[in-house]
């Protein structure tokens, strides 16, 4: 398969699926949608929030391995991943949309939370798959890219409770706080293999579900219903 096919084959694989599930949550802000122009903000700020965290991950490859040391695992799990992407993944939702008059209810601040956590799922799906094989791009798609838009959904929520608080800078530290520990979570149930990857899975579930009761709620006190 020549080289220039297989790329192009695997950035479809990952980028369609990613737009997909934008369209997916998208569609839930019934009563007033972001314009398409902010989603594609977000999203190219989220894509842009990898190659930060890529610098920040580097040093500790090792520790991200079955034998690696279980203290370093849990620091490479909840500090140099959980902590550090969704810090990126924060900065890529501030500067692309908090200062906007766009972002003008509680609901929105998830809707781009999630926009840019699929951003940056792309962009990862293809560095897997380029290094793994288009084989990982399915799974990836599915499990992987909703993870990342329930971590930073999770911290949307914050977010768009800050930009109407005030008292921003709490809750920003708190939706960075629940989206880091969940993201932490969820890859030292993969680093470490407890159990099986059915666990990360059943979290990725659980954590989808607690994102819709956000998405409802936020519906149910929106201004423009």
């Amino acid at each position: 398969m020549p080289d220039i096919f297989k790329l192009t084959l695997i950035v479809l694989a990952s980028l369609i699926p990613g737009i997909l599930w934008i369209r997916f949550f998208h569609i839930k802000d019934r009563f007033e949608r972001e314009p398409v122009r902010m989603l594609l903000r977000a999203f190219i700020m989220g894509a842009l929030a990898v190659g930060l965290a890529a610098v920040v991950e580097t040093p500790f490859t090792s520790w991200v391995l079955p034998d690696a040391p279980v203290l370093s695992q849990l620091f490479a799990a909840f500090v140099v991943i959980g902590l550090g992407e969704e810090f990126f993944k924060a900065l890529a939702v501030y500067l692309a949309a908090f200062r906007s008059s766009e972002f003008d209810e509680e609901m929105d601040g998830i809707i781009y939370g999630i926009t840019v956590g699929i951003g940056f799922s792309v962009v990862e799906n293809i560095l897997y798959s380029l290094a793994f094989g288009l084989s990982v791009a399915p799974v990836r798609a599915l499990i992987a890219s909703l993870a990342h838009a329930c971590f930073s959904g999770i911290f949307g929520v914050y977010c768009g409770r800050a930009k109407f608080s005030d008292k921003p800078s709490t809750e920003l530290a708190k939706g960075l706080a629940y989206a880091a520990v969940s993201h932490g979570l969820y890859d030292y149930l993969l680093i470490s293999r407890i159990g099986s990857p059915l666990a990360a899975i059943a979290l990725v579930v659980v954590l989808y579900f607690v994102l819709q009761y956000y998405l409802r709620r936020a519906l149910a006190q929106s201004p423009f219903r």
